[in-house]
């Protein structure tokens, strides 16, 4: 890492769980650079950002010359710690989707952190350290009812930062996959629900697993007391992390977050156990 003051870039720095991260990077001491794709707006909503010497960048990573204003800036500012944050949330079902969502989706969720993350290597392998952060989501290994767009973006985007770990491994460069439950924050309220239905979904899916994530994802203008999740402490727990050192490539974080991905182990172990003697019994005699 940069001697004195390392330097992070936080993606979607202006609300959510990316504004706790540039924050307290922030004050932990770090020079920091948010990018965000209205600057005057973020100004307004996360004025305390400047006040402690952030400095915004008007950047929409889903744009596709995003790959090269990435790239000026991990130059320009020698960056050290990139946070891929920036996306949202399509909520749908796999029938009532157009392509269109989905290839916007993908734009967002999966292009714009691989943009970041291929743009800011080379200074990082250049220097011989870095560290790559993925802002992913309990989306990105287990995908429910009305969220497969959604996790589709998460799960791909989790195989190439799980692909990249050990590719650079040998670099001095870390990769961090950070897997976030219902955190008290804005995201919930910036959901995306298939256009060509006013409810969100069809006729044949009422009544269904999908009518109920999609009419639950609509409208929220408040959060349940059930959303337990502190964005503060988790950006403590990402800071913390690139200070003191992890051997893990995933982060959960969440009570919730824990208690989806023990159930999704154990349905893993379900199939296997279940299907051992077949998947066996294949090989050539």
């Amino acid at each position: 890492m940069t001697a004195g003051h390392p330097t992070w870039l936080v993606t979607g720095a202006s609300s959510g769980l990316g504004k706790s991260v540039a924050l307290e990077a922030l004050k932990a001491g770090y020079k920091v650079i948010g990018t965000t794709r209205d600057v005057n707006r973020a100004e307004t909503t996360c004025p305390e950002f400047s006040a402690r010497g952030g400095i915004w960048i008007g950047l929409d990573p889903a744009q596709s010359d995003s790959y090269e204003q990435f790239a000026k800036c991990s130059q320009e500012h020698n960056v050290d710690v990139l946070v891929n944050n920036a996306g949202y949330a399509f909520i749908g079902g796999v029938e009532d989707t157009r392509e269109s969502e989905v290839r916007d989706q993908m734009e967002v969720n999966f292009y714009g952190p691989l943009r970041a993350a291929r743009a800011c290597l080379s200074v990082m392998r250049a220097k011989g350290s870095g560290h790559i952060i993925l802002i992913s989501s309990g989306a990105g290994f287990i995908a429910r009812p009305g969220r497969g767009t959604y996790s589709a973006s998460k799960f791909a985007i989790e195989a190439i930062h799980e692909s990249l770990s050990h590719e650079v491994k040998s670099l001095g460069i870390k990769v961090l996959i950070v897997e976030p439950g219902a955190f008290r924050t804005p995201f919930s309220s910036r959901i995306l629900t298939p256009t060509q239905y006013t409810t969100g979904f069809s006729e044949g899916y009422k009544g269904t697993a999908v009518e109920h994530m999609v009419a639950g994802s609509r409208g929220i203008t408040s959060l349940p007391d059930s959303v337990k999740g502190d964005p503060d402490k988790a950006a403590q727990a990402i800071v913390k992390a690139t200070i003191t050192g992890y051997d893990y490539l995933r982060l959960p974080l969440g009570r919730d977050c824990v208690v989806a991905l023990e159930d999704k182990i154990g349905q893993l172990r379900r199939d296997l156990d279940g299907t051992r003697l077949i998947a066996m019994a294949t090989d050539v005699d």
